[in-house]
C-alpha cells in the first residue's frame, strides 16, 4: 500500500480529479448547473479512449473485440476466460474501457470509473513517457466479477503489461493500484461536496435507508457504495433514528 496516509491519498485523488475537469473542459456536476450525476461518458471520451459494453466480458472477449476492430493485438487460447466486471486496454495510440453489459447500470458506471482511474493514475503517465522514448507498451487491467464497489477493496484486479518497458518504469504493486482505482471511482462519482449538499437537504425528512437510497438515485451509484460513503463521512447512522433493517425492538 502507499506510504501516504489515507487522507493524504484522498486529497491527492481529489486534486487529480479537479485537474481532470480542467484538462478536459467538462463541467463537473454541481448544484449550480442543476445536475448531480458525474458526466462519466464525457470524461472518458475526452481522452483517446472509447467505452464498450460486452455480454460475457472476459479478457479474451475484450481482446478479440479489439482485434476485430482492426487493433494490432495478438489473441491466443491462453488469454483468460474469467468473468469480468471491467477491462482496460491502453497503448500509446489507442485505449478502450470495457464493462459487462449484463451488470446493473450503476455497477457498470463504477467499473468504468475504476478503469478510468487506472488509465489516468497508472498508465497514462507511462504512455506519455513511452511516446517520448519511441517505445510502444500495451497495458491491460481486469476487474473481476463479484467485486463490490467498495473503495477499501484491494485485490479485485490483475494488471498485464509490456514487461520490458516495466523493467525500466515500475508500476506500484497491484493491491495499491486497485485501492487507488477504487478510491478514484468513489471520489469521482460521489464528490464530498455534492454528497453533503444533498444529504443536508434531505436528512430531516427521511430515515437512514430512504436517505441512502435517495442519494444513490440522485448520483447514479449503488446503495452499497453510497452507504459506505455516508458512513465514511460520519453522516450515518442518523442520530436518534434507526434504519428499517434494525426494526422496532
Amino acid at each position: 500500500m502507499s506510504t501516504y496516509s489515507h487522507e493524504t491519498q484522498r486529497a491527492l485523488l481529489r486534486a487529480r480529479i479537479d485537474q481532470l475537469y480542467q484538462e478536459t473542459g467538462v463541467e463537473p456536476s454541481t448544484s449550480g448547473n442543476g445536475r448531480y450525476i458525474t458526466p462519466l461518458g464525457e470524461l472518458i471520451s475526452s481522452f483517446n479512449l472509447v467505452s464498450k459494453e460486452l455480454v460475457g466480458l472476459s479478457p479474451r472477449a475484450a481482446l478479440q473485440y479489439l482485434s476485430q476492430q482492426g487493433a494490432l493485438i495478438e489473441t491466443t487460447e491462453e488469454v483468460g476466460l474469467d468473468a469480468l466486471a471491467g477491462f482496460l486496454y491502453a497503448s500509446t495510440s489507442y485505449g478502450c474501457i470495457f464493462v459487462e453489459a449484463d451488470d446493473h447500470f450503476v455497477r457498470r458506471r463504477f467499473s468504468a470509473a475504476h478503469e478510468l482511474g487506472h488509465y489516468l493514475l497508472h498508465f497514462q503517465p507511462l504512455l506519455l513517457m513511452a511516446e517520448q522514448d519511441h517505445e510502444y507498451p500495451e497495458f491491460t487491467e481486469a476487474l473481476y466479477r463479484g467485486s463490490v464497489d467498495d473503495p477499501e477493496a484491494t485485490e479485485s484486479g490483475r494488471v498485464g503489461k509490456t514487461e520490458q518497458y516495466i523493467l525500466q518504469h515500475r508500476l506500484p504493486p497491484e493491491a495499491q493500484m486497485e485501492y487507488e482505482a477504487n478510491q478514484f471511482a468513489t471520489e469521482l462519482l460521489m464528490p464530498e461536496g455534492t454528497v453533503r449538499e444533498i444529504f443536508a437537504r434531505a436528512m430531516l425528512r427521511m430515515n437512514d435507508d430512504d436517505l441512502t437510497a435517495y442519494l444513490a438515485r440522485e448520483m447514479l451509484v449503488s446503495l452499497e457504495a453510497m452507504r459506505w460513503r455516508l458512513r465514511n463521512f460520519g453522516l450515518l447512522p442518523l442520530p436518534g433514528r434507526r434504519s428499517r433493517r434494525e426494526g422496532v425492538r
